[in-house]
């Protein structure tokens, strides 16, 4: 391995990251064995999976229970939850996905690494911090870092690079922010590790530690929003405020109270922003749109969409209708790369 001054960094994380590896392997060959407790993978269901993380008795169940139809234990006694329970919350006519876990840090102060294996699978991580807590701060700072040092990245304006890989080309460098590093020194880097073809995108202050970590895909970038819980106790909302400051631009924060309900419909809209989709109606021609919208990228083309319901669709379309916001009119006549806007009804044709 190269040397570099992030590399030691990185040997630790990937001997950490083997460590888990090796205790998920573990634990998939007792449970073919049948000696195993139930497993901590949860499949993904509606538009997106939202993982709930945090420190213990921070409310997790509380507002999955409230927000959903999930069969989930609420109790003051700190570690009841021992296995994620998804539930489905609806926010506008879409179904989302909220996945309630054991606390992210284990009782002797260890991460929880299950925890961190269903917050790297999620679409959107959502932390928990109780209000009742006597430091807030402190319960953020740790929950945040716990996911950071084991390869999850919570805010681009931090600094996050996505490396992918390709056959031919050369190295082609995309900024979506300034990175601290030259591309001269970003090419030696990639060439020392026998890159030569790949798009590198890169956000905010980037450092070449980050570049080193994109290069073993050991990184990813979840998008994260905090949930302040228990906003019905004196002082919730200086206390949430103070502790808000640790957060980049790009976290948003919300203060509810699973107890009273205050709060929790920023959730939806929040958790849906972040997922980055649009909703889009389909309809043949002269029949209704579909009542169930079509959840494809936001920046998803009229193409896209075809493939995505049918390739031979995609191949053969020649044009599309759409009503909506994105319609200059209604029926507006657009080719295969325009852009529909969220909540468009679309007909191909």
């Amino acid at each position: 391995m190269p040397k570099h001054k992030g590399t030691e960094k990185l040997r630790l994380w990937a001997t950490r990251r083997l460590a888990e590896l090796r205790e998920e392997s573990e634990r998939e060959r007792q449970r073919r064995s049948g000696g195993s407790r139930p497993g901590m993978f949860v499949e993904k269901a509606g538009a997106g999976q939202v993982v709930l993380l945090g420190p213990p008795n921070s409310g997790k169940s509380s507002i999955v229970a409230r927000l959903t139809n999930a069969k989930v234990t609420v109790s003051p006694i700190p570690y009841t939850t021992q296995l994620p329970v998804p539930g489905m919350m609806t926010y506008l006519d879409v179904k989302l996905q909220l996945v309630d876990t054991p606390p992210l840090l284990n009782p002797d102060g260890s991460v929880n690494s299950r925890v961190v294996a269903l917050a790297r699978n999620a679409d959107v991580i959502a932390v928990v911090i109780g209000l009742d807590s006597p430091e807030p701060t402190k319960d953020l700072t740790a929950s945040l870092e716990a996911i950071e040092d084991r390869g999850i990245a919570y805010s681009l304006e931090k600094g996050f690079v996505k490396v992918e890989r390709r056959t031919q080309g050369g190295l082609t460098f995309i900024y979506r922010g300034t990175p601290k590093f030259t591309e001269e020194e970003a090419r030696r880097l990639l060439n020392s590790y026998r890159v030569y073809n790949a798009v590198v995108e890169v956000y905010g202050p980037a450092t070449l530690d980050n570049l080193e970590e994109a290069i073993f895909s050991f990184k990813v970038y979840k998008p994260t929003f905090v949930i302040f819980n228990k906003a019905d106790l004196p002082a919730s909302e200086s206390r949430a405020r103070e502790a808000a400051r640790l957060l980049p631009r790009d976290v948003p924060w919300i203060l509810a109270s699973a107890e009273t309900g205050v709060g929790l419909s920023s959730v939806g809209p929040v958790a849906y922003r972040l997922l980055n989709v649009k909703r889009i109606y389909t309809k043949k021609p002269g029949q209704p749109p579909s009542p169930e919208p079509l959840i494809v990228k936001a920046d998803a083309t009229v193409r896209e969409i075809a493939e995505k319901i049918s390739p031979s669709l995609a191949t053969s379309m020649r044009y599309a209708r759409i009503w909506g916001k994105g319609a200059k009119y209604e029926g507006q006549r657009v080719g295969p790369d325009y852009v529909p806007q969220d909540g468009d009804v679309i007909e191909i044709r």
